[in-house]
């Protein structure tokens, strides 16, 4: 039988082994001893020179092991079951230091699990590896088109970069087959109008070519996906429609197919199901339903740009192209054939952009799709995985800490097995054992915390955001995350409090005697750098959180320029449920008087946006000078007092300038200021050239404060004018309604569902919201880190000063019989308490020094998340130091006060 086979033959039947060879022992003791008592001597005399032939038989059996087994496997077995009975006999200390260990880990792959989902994660299609982006860039951002994807790129060296071209370009590529094995193209439809039998919803709809799935590699879950031939002028209308969606909608996969939609009028025959885990070739996106590419000439009108002109026109950009190489062919290869064609392509056929800046050909890598999300998440991600492992270093500085007040308990442990002859590298390999065993149980006990943290993450991050793409979920590399920083930390905080404890003095350790001196530096014990440490990763963290904090208190403070509270906003999009101009001007009134009839609805108006979702600007030309450009915005009657917008001049809109459509128009303050110089506006007039110059001029009948408009509160002050809905300037879009109501606003959503049924039952509500969560919602980002980090600091503090209070602790038991020698001679316990003290403040004033100088020039990674709100902001490094000197001093107390009450006869017994 070979080695290997009968080491796992022992490892398998090591109890029966066991058995076998102590049996074999006895034999040959027994036999060894009958030859010596025939030789003449007696029984006793003869089993002792037997067992002097046969030698000891403790080193015999070991010898067998080590040739039947795998000693350090064996060894290592050992070491971790007498682990788990340490940590057994000390339920205290373990599980504190598993708690902290958890804790730490379980936040370090919460946040890892987003930073794999974001940054890592390639697209769930076969072969990601060989996809590219067929992307260009400028030295300066221009649109020429449109785009539902966020893939834009800036770059300080090469400029502005996108992933959207058009169609004709889209063409041109798709014709190089001996570079790609196929190219295809999708752009989002939005959230389209539609009718599920006779219940409408509004979802959101990818357009895709007829290549689309099969170049991917998809597989339908049930059905066939969209093929070229659905993607020709005249084919039938065929929708895919994603997983989630068949079983929300009729429960199973196979009951979709065959069924009806009907989008924006229009019906599609699903034909197919896409598989669970596919989510598109944008992370961010997630659509409801595919449709082909060519359907966009069916369901889209552009007033302003003739539909079927998007698939002939070079100069409207508004394709998202992708493709597979072919094997063997690399992205630089691609790079080097493909960007001087495109380059004289567009010197040829493009019209609109600047001929010193014409697109630049980027191929890059496809494998997780589109990039917009890892462009939005990636640096507010670092600075998580930053704070988190910082939190961890605490965690493992504080271990580390009560391994070595605990080695001061085991020392005459310790030194009992080196006097026995075991090697200090066995003993440390036991301890280093030992302390990866704990660091593995805090680890599983992490994966279950990790669990529960990503799903409050995701919470936390979509922020009651309906169908929020972005979902963590656990996979092996969460796994081999958690596994990975169990094996770090337990070697980290184990290792040198292994290498302390095996290096005392055998004699003074066996006499019982604790050295009043550990090794130092220039006197720094590792103790005292450990806590010195922990103090200042702990400042940095509070003087972090106070800086969100401050942040997030200048956004709240922000005056928006109108009364956010009691006011429920929700959209309607008529034009898509089948009303038309001029028709749905009338519809959208009707719509609001009777939302303004509902029981404890003070008022009740509309706008063509949100007043923090968006912006529209446009040039405008008041008197004879040059066109100005500025935000505008449609919106109803009664706008600025349901809105409570101040009014400096003039008056509010009136139900007649509505219905008559009547050329009036209100400014806000700074366009006076900017553009009539502070004079009397009311009676001005303006016209807009551009957007409707059979508008002729406007008359200004009010003026109103400055108001917030656009994404959100930090948004810059700049001239507005508002007008009335019905007036043609933007044309029959989706509308805005705003109720102002008594009380909770979110109570009559209700109400303001059923009179939209009984209005329109075609008619979907969407995004129903109260002005309050609007703002929130523009604040997400810093409301998020405002409380992740407050959470994570709190955590740091309270594991510093756990380890703080212990460390402490350990210093008054080494100096247990230096202070009752002090008290016999007259110490006083204020005197011993302020002694203790004054370590805990010197240590205290060194962390605090270098946590400070720490802190000022890690903060300036957080400058662009700031508002009005310096990156050495005074106040906040004031009160995060405070805070941790008052926590510092908490826990230097406790022993302190512990120490003074030492009974000076005990504590000299030591001696």
């Amino acid at each position: 039988m070979s080695s290997f086979f009968q080491k796992l033959l022992w490892a398998l039947r090591r109890s029966q082994k066991e058995d076998e060879l102590a049996r074999e022992l006895r034999f040959h003791l027994e036999e060894e001893t009958e030859e010596r008592a025939a030789d003449g001597l007696d029984q006793a005399h003869a089993r002792a020179a037997a067992a002097r032939s046969l030698g000891r038989v403790s080193h015999v059996q070991e010898s067998t092991r080590a040739a039947w087994g795998w000693t350090l496997a064996t060894q290592f077995a050992q070491d971790v079951r007498y682990a788990f009975r340490s940590m057994g006999a000390n339920r205290v200390f373990s599980a504190l230091a598993v708690l902290s260990l958890a804790l730490g880990i379980g936040a370090n792959v919460s946040i890892f699990s987003f930073v794999d989902a974001i940054l890592v994660r390639s697209l769930p299609v076969s072969h990601p590896e060989s996809l590219v982006l067929l992307s260009f860039r400028t030295k300066r951002a221009e649109m020429h088109g449109r785009t539902s994807h966020d893939d834009t790129f800036v770059d300080r060296k090469v400029g502005y970069g996108d992933s959207v071209l058009s169609y004709p370009a889209f063409e041109m590529f798709a014709t190089h087959r001996d570079i790609f094995s196929s190219v295809f193209g999708f752009q989002g439809a939005g959230r389209v109008h539609t009718l599920i039998g006779n219940r409408a919803e509004v979802l959101p709809t990818e357009y895709v070519t007829g290549n689309y799935f099969e170049t991917l590699g998809v597989p339908p879950a049930a059905g066939r996906m969209i093929m070229p031939d659905d993607d020709q002028p005249g084919a039938s209308p065929a929708a895919v429609v994603s997983y989630a969606f068949s079983q929300r909608e009729f429960s199973a996969t196979s009951s979709a197919l065959g069924q009806t939609l009907v989008i924006k009028g229009h019906p599609f025959t699903i034909v197919g199901v896409t598989p669970p885990e596919f989510f598109g070739a944008d992370p961010s996106a997630l659509p409801e339903i595919y449709l082909p590419i060519r359907a966009e000439m069916l369901l889209r009108i552009d007033r302003y740009h003739p539909v079927s002109s998007d698939f002939t026109d070079p100069n409207y950009e508004w394709v998202v192209p992708m493709a597979r190489l072919r094997d063997g062919v690399t992205r630089e290869q691609a790079q080097a054939a493909l960007a001087p064609q495109f380059a004289r392509w567009m010197q040829t056929v493009n019209t609109k952009r600047n001929r010193a800046d014409l697109p630049v050909l980027v191929i890059r890598d496809g494998s997780a799709g589109l990039n917009g999300l890892r462009y939005r998440y990636s640096k507010a991600l670092f600075i998580l995985l930053v704070v988190v492992a910082l939190i961890l270093a605490v965690a493992c500085a504080n271990i580390a800490n009560l391994l070595l007040a605990r080695a001061a308990a085991r020392r005459r442990e310790i030194a009992v097995r080196l006097g026995l002859g075991a090697g200090r590298a066995r003993i440390v390999r036991q301890l280093l054992t030992e302390s990866v065993t704990l660091a593995a149980t805090g680890g599983a006990l992490g994966l279950l915390f990790a669990f529960w943290g990503i799903r409050f993450l995701t919470l936390l991050v979509s922020n009651g955001e309906e169908r929020f793409t972005l979902h963590a979920q656990f996979n092996w590399r969460l796994f081999a995350c958690a596994a990975l920083l169990s094996i770090l930390t337990g070697a980290l905080f184990g290792l040198a409090p292994a290498l302390q404890s095996t290096r005392a003095g055998l004699l003074p350790a066996l006499q019982r005697r604790l050295s009043t001196h550990s090794a130092s530096i220039a006197g720094i014990t590792l103790s005292r750098a450990l806590m010195v440490a922990q103090i200042a990763i702990s400042l940095a963290l509070l003087f972090g959180a106070g800086l969100f904090l401050r942040t997030l208190s200048k956004l709240e403070s922000v005056d928006v320029g109108f009364n956010r509270e009691n006011l429920l906003t929700f959209d309607v999009d008529a034009p898509q449920a089948g009303h038309h101009e001029p028709e749905v001007y009338d519809f959208y009134n009707r719509l609001r008087e009777q939302l303004a009839a509902i029981p404890g609805v003070h008022a009740a108006t509309l706008s063509q946006m949100q007043m923090l979702g968006g912006r529209w600007s446009t040039e405008v030309t008041v008197r004879d000078a040059p066109d100005k450009s500025t935000l505008i915005m449609a919106v109803g009657p009664q706008f600025f007092n349901t809105m409570q917008i101040p009014l400096a001049a003039g008056r509010d809109f009136e139900p007649a300038d509505i219905a008559g459509a009547a050329h009036v128009i209100a400014v806000n303050r700074e366009f006076v200021k900017q553009y009539l110089g502070g004079r009397n506006a009311i009676g001005e007039s303006i016209s807009f050239p551009g957007d409707c110059p059979r508008c002729g001029a406007l008359q200004v009948i009010g003026i109103v404060g400055n108001p917030t408009i656009g994404g959100d509160v930090r948004e810059e002050l700049q001239p507005a004018v508002f007008f009335p809905f019905t007036v043609p300037i933007i044309g029959a879009t989706n509308m805005v309604y705003e109720l102002r109501t008594a009380g909770d606003p979110l109570r009559y959503a209700g109400a303001v569902r059923e009179v939209v049924r009984r209005t329109d039952p075609r008619l979907p509500l969407t995004e129903v919201r109260t002005q309050r969560q609007l703002i929130d919602a523009s604040m997400a980002r810093e409301i998020l880190f405002a409380r992740l980090c407050t959470a994570f600091a709190l955590l740091a503090l309270l594991i510093a000063c756990v380890g703080l209070y212990a460390a402490m602790s350990y210093n008054v038991a080494r100096r247990t019989s230096e202070i009752g020698v002090r008290m016999a001679l007259g110490a006083q316990q204020g005197r011993v308490i302020w002694m203790v003290l004054g370590e805990v403040l010197a240590l205290a004033a060194v962390g605090l020094a270098i946590g400070v100088s720490l802190s000022l020039s890690a903060s300036k990674l957080l400058k662009s998340f700031l508002f009005e709100t310096t990156t050495s902001d005074p106040l906040a490094i004031a009160v995060a130091a405070s805070a941790l000197l008052a926590t510092i001093l908490l826990a230097g107390f406790l022993p302190a006060r512990k120490a003074s009450q030492i009974d000076p006869m005990n504590a000299l017994r030591h001696e």
